[in-house]
C-alpha cells in the first residue's frame, strides 16, 4: 500500500473518529507522557485493569489516591515489573520530587505513596492477549533506553527478527477468573500493538468494562492495514454500546459504555 493512499485514509480516519467523538466533562491523571483521560464518575474502590505497565506508573498512582480500590498491573517486561517492586517496597513514602518531564521513567520518590497499601496491587507479569499460556516473542524497542516491548514489534516495521525476550500470554477471561472477579470498572491498554488481539477478543468474551482506555499504538506508523483494524475495533465497540469521548491525546482513545 503506497504512502500516498496511506496518508489520505489516516486523514479520513482522523477527522471521523473526531467527529464521532462525544464532548463530556473529563479528568486527566498522571504524567504527560503516562497519564490518561477519563470520567470521574462511579469510581470509587473500582477494580480496574492496567495492562502495559512501564516505568511511569502515575496514572495509577494518582488513580488509587483519588479513587481507592484494586489495580491488576499486566505486563512481563523485566523492567517494569522491576519498577513496580520498587513501588511495593517504598509504599508510606510521600512525594518528594516532581515528575521527570515527557519522560517514560519516573523517579520512585516522584509518587505519592503515603497512604496506600499493597493490598491496592495485584501483579500479573504475563503479555496480554487473545490466548492463554502461550510463549512468544516479546520484541525489544528500537531504542534500548525504552521500555516498551511489542509481540506485532510495529517499532520495528513488524520484522520478525531482531533482539526479543520469550514471555509467556495471558487474557482478561482467565486473569479474572483466576482472581475469581467478575467485573471491572475500567480498563487501560498500552500494550504495543496487542490492543488489536485483546479488544475482540474481550469482546468475544463478554467482558464489558464501563470505561476503556486504549492507545492504538500502531497508529503512531503510517500503514494502512493499522488503521483499518482501528476501525473495524471501534466498529465492534460501537455495536456493544461504547461511545468514544472526545480527548487531546491522540491516539489514545477513551470509550465509556452507555448506560
Amino acid at each position: 500500500m503506497n504512502n500516498k493512499f496511506s496518508n489520505i485514509f489516516k486523514k479520513i480516519f482522523y477527522k471521523i473518529v473526531h467527529l464521532l467523538a462525544f464532548n463530556e466533562n473529563t479528568k486527566y491523571l498522571g504524567t504527560n507522557y503516562g497519564g490518561w483521560y477519563l470520567i470521574s464518575k462511579n469510581l470509587k474502590d473500582s477494580i480496574i485493569i492496567s495492562a502495559g505497565v512501564g516505568e511511569d506508573i502515575s496514572f495509577d498512582i494518582e488513580f488509587l489516591n483519588e479513587f481507592g480500590g484494586k489495580i491488576i498491573f499486566i505486563d512481563p517486561t523485566p523492567r517494569a515489573l522491576e519498577h513496580l517492586h520498587k513501588v511495593l517496597n517504598s509504599l508510606g513514602n510521600k512525594k518528594i520530587s516532581s515528575y521527570e518531564s515527557n519522560s517514560g521513567k519516573q523517579r520512585i520518590d516522584s509518587y505519592d505513596l503515603s497512604k496506600l497499601s499493597k493490598e491496592s496491587f495485584i501483579i500479573v507479569d504475563k503479555a496480554l492477549s487473545n490466548k492463554n499460556n502461550k510463549v512468544v516473542k516479546f520484541y525489544s524497542p528500537p531504542d534500548p533506553d525504552h521500555v516498551s516491548h511489542s509481540i506485532s514489534n510495529w517499532q520495528n516495521n513488524f520484522k520478525k527478527n531482531g533482539k526479543f525476550i520469550n514471555v509467556e500470554t495471558t487474557t482478561l477471561k482467565e486473569i479474572l477468573s483466576k482472581l475469581g472477579i467478575n467485573k471491572i470498572d475500567l480498563i487501560k491498554l498500552d500494550i504495543e500493538g496487542s490492543e488489536n488481539q485483546v479488544l475482540p477478543n474481550m469482546i468475544r468474551s463478554k467482558i464489558f468494562p464501563d470505561q476503556i482506555l486504549v492507545e492504538f499504538d500502531e497508529l503512531h506508523g503510517n500503514h494502512f492495514w493499522s488503521y483499518l483494524k482501528a476501525t473495524l475495533i471501534i466498529l465492534r465497540l460501537f455495536i456493544n454500546g461504547y461511545k468514544l469521548i472526545a480527548t487531546d491525546k491522540y491516539p489514545d482513545f477513551l470509550f465509556v459504555k452507555k448506560k
